[in-house]
């Protein structure tokens, strides 16, 4: 049963993204602003969001939402599945999402992604590349909105080591004077990374206290990858995984 709702999620997919395709010449046609672009992005990944509930039977349900402060701030998150690029940019939907360049090479979702603004990464240029990160990242807050980025940098299976690429995440907290909320879910256990398989059941997105800005580097880092960790491990625990 899981293998065909699968099946089918990932039809219905396909026909939602064509039939909101059309958009896209006619954003480009009268040079749509990037809040135009958002509305339409958005309205794909709610469709996405509702057919994993009503085709798969993947809902999610949220803990600690008080802890996410209403100005600009930033989420640092950890990544096990497709299924946190999707949701988290409906949850948030003014969030600019630090994402791999590559991405825009991605036929008609690439154009989103670029004008939507994400931020987008180039991570074969070093420094000039985390320049340019910071320097969208403060205009996303210049815009009062939020930033989310994946201090994993890929994707992490349940059970594997967790490890973080933590120039990212320091380059953004040092230079944008803005706290940061650690955020950690158990979407691996019912999306895999290397499979289109997908199970019903609910993930649980979990928002912990915010860490504020001003403090060291190291300790910053320290900080927000073991309460990234030690989260993301109790809601395993918390569902009988470990």
């Amino acid at each position: 049963m899981h293998y065909l709702r699968s099946v089918v999620f990932d039809a219905v997919v396909v026909i939602w993204t064509l039939f909101l395709s059309p958009t896209l010449p006619f954003l480009r046609l009268f040079n749509a602003s990037s809040a135009q672009v958002r509305a339409v992005s958005q309205l794909w990944a709610n469709g996405i969001v509702f057919l994993l509930k009503y085709v798969v039977g993947l809902d999610y349900r949220e803990q600690g939402r008080q802890n996410i402060p209403n100005g600009p701030c930033i989420i640092a998150c950890n990544h096990q599945s497709l299924w946190e690029t999707v949701a988290l940019s409906a949850i948030f939907p003014e969030a600019s999402i630090v994402a791999k360049k590559e991405l825009i090479d991605l036929p008609i979702v690439g154009w989103y992604l670029y004008k939507y603004p994400m931020i987008l990464l180039d991570r074969s240029a070093g420094r000039q590349a985390l320049r340019q990160m910071i320097d969208e990242a403060k205009r996303a807050v210049g815009e009062g909105r939020k930033v989310l980025i994946f201090p994993q940098g890929t994707r992490q299976a349940v059970g594997e080591p967790v490890t973080f690429h933590t120039a990212g995440i320091a380059a953004l907290y040092s230079s944008l004077d803005i706290p940061v909320v650690p955020t950690a879910h158990n979407s691996g256990l019912f999306w895999g990374k290397k499979t289109l398989m997908i199970h019903s059941g609910k993930i649980t997105v979990s928002y912990l206290p915010l860490i504020p800005p001003g403090l060291d580097r190291k300790e910053f880092q320290s900080k927000v990858e073991q309460a990234i960790v030690d989260e993301a491990g109790r809601l395993l625990k918390a569902t009988g995984a470990t």
